[in-house]
Order: C-alpha cells, then structure tokens, then sequence
C-alpha cells in the first residue's frame, strides 16, 4: 500500500470515529431528553407526580361534611349548605369508595335536634357516619370595598371519629382569599354567582387535604375569574 493510499485510510478511519462519537453524543442527548419526557408523562399517567393528601382516612367510610357559620348556628344557612355540597361533590369524584351523607339527611337531623349544636361527633352519630369532616366558617365576607368582589374567610378542618369521638386530624386556613391576586368588578358579576364561585374554590382548597392533587390546579384557579 501506498503512502497516499495509507494516509486517505487514517483520514477516513479518523473521520469515521469523530461521526461516529458525535452521532452517540447526540444520540444519548436526545435519548435523555426523550426519556425525561417520557418519565415525565408516564409519572403524570400513575400519579406519581401529585402532591398527596395531608389525611387519607375516608376510604370506604359513610362521612358526613357539617358547615357551621356565624348564621349557620341559629338557622338554615345558605352559604354553609353550598360549601358542605361542593366539599361533598369533590370527595365522592377523588376518594375511593366514600359515601357522603346527604345534606338534606344533615339538616334534618339538625332541624329536629337543633341548630346550636356544635357537637360534630353526635351529629354523625344522629346520622349514621363513621366520619364527619366539620368546616368552621368565620369572618366571611365577598367584597373589597364598593366596587370589588373578593372573598375572604377563615376555615377551620376537623375530622372526627364518630365512635370514639377523637379528632383524628385538623387544620386551619386563616384568611382563605380569592381571588389572591385582585377581585372581581361588581359589574362583571352578580354576588349569588361569585359567592358560587368563590364557595366552590374554597372546597377544592378544602378538598386538598384529603385526596392526591395537581399543583397546577392550584396556579391555574384565579383564571377563572375572566370566564365566570
């Protein structure tokens, strides 16, 4: 073999390495991109990437949730009978095998038992829950000055054991705001349907704390308010 013919091989033999070294380093940055992608997804697709819940004990139990407000402790109170229903709706959609006590069944018991009653564990006991998640409402207020809809109020969780009587997990939410950011003009809205909506997102709030959640659910919600 020529010296031509010996250096045109080196060149080529040379070539074909660094190809060969930049399609395995372009190959394996794609791949690691492609693999975070599909890790991403396939954690997404399992749940594996959602934030868990503070209490988990409702699975296969009948819970019943009782809102008591200001109002709610003398009469029949509207507000706190739409937060118990959507608190309600959302855990009977997340948690498995949960059965809600109906409002009306609630309001009953308390219509014949009485509406000062702030034991949640007789109130369970009257309607046959193993569980009561009791909602405290207080301070509760739509409006930031004239023209603004902002609602605001402090929450406070329990979850009782109905045959015990224990408390088995609670939790505060002083000053629950939205939206966080700025409110909502009062000509743009009527108070029924932001009282709904702001009811509404303050269960989900609520409802975080015992079932797996998305974090971006949470970002996402004061964008409700140019669709409301």
């Amino acid at each position: 073999m020529s010296l031509k013919e010996e250096s045109v091989k080196s060149n080529h033999a040379k070539f074909s390495r660094r190809a060969l070294c930049m399609a395995m380093v372009s190959g394996t940055a794609l791949l690691q991109t492609g693999c975070l992608g599909l890790a991403s997804n396939l954690m997404h697709a399992v749940g594996m990437d959602m934030i868990p819940p503070e209490y988990e004990g409702l699975e296969d139990l009948n819970v019943a949730v009782v809102t008591i407000s200001d109002s709610s402790s003398y009469t029949r109170d509207q507000k706190s009978a739409e937060l118990s229903s959507f608190v309600g709706k959302i855990l009977a959609r997340e948690i498995k095998g949960i059965k809600i006590v109906r409002n009306d069944k609630i309001s009953h018991w308390r219509d014949t038992n009485g509406w000062d009653s702030l034991d949640f564990a007789e109130i369970g006991e009257g309607v046959k829950a193993d569980k009561v998640i009791g909602i405290e409402l207080g301070n509760f207020s739509l409006r930031d000055g004239p023209t603004l809809y902002c609602g605001t109020s402090d929450v406070t969780l329990s979850v009782i054991d109905v045959a015990t009587g224990e408390v088995d997990f609670t939790k505060s939410l002083e000053e629950y705001r939205y939206p966080t950011m700025a409110g909502q003009h009062t000509s743009e809205t009527t108070e029924s349907r932001f009282r709904k909506l702001y009811l509404q997102t303050l269960a989900e709030e609520i409802g975080r704390s015992f079932h797996p959640y998305d974090m971006s659910d949470r970002v996402a919600a004061d964008s409700r308010i140019a669709s409301s």
